[in-house]
């Protein structure tokens, strides 16, 4: 199952728009894919401050609520 996806308008600076373009043309992987895995990150990193039921990461808890778990 997909998860719905909603667009976004975000400003990075033109460093970061160069490299994610160089990296998603020699990988041939979407910026966007690129772009969802980085904030899935950050909201690992920082998954204590959202104050989570529990220590599951949140790419976990996306996983498991795509798949009804």
């Amino acid at each position: 199952m997909s998860q719905t996806k909603v667009a976004r308008t975000i400003y990075i600076n033109s460093g970061q728009v160069e490299a994610l373009k160089k990296l998603s043309d020699k990988t041939k992987v979407p910026q966007a894919v690129y772009v969802r895995e980085a904030l899935d990150m950050l909201l690992d990193k920082y998954s204590e401050q959202l104050k989570f039921e529990s220590r599951d990461s949140f790419k976990e808890r996306e996983l498991r609520k795509d798949f009804g778990l």
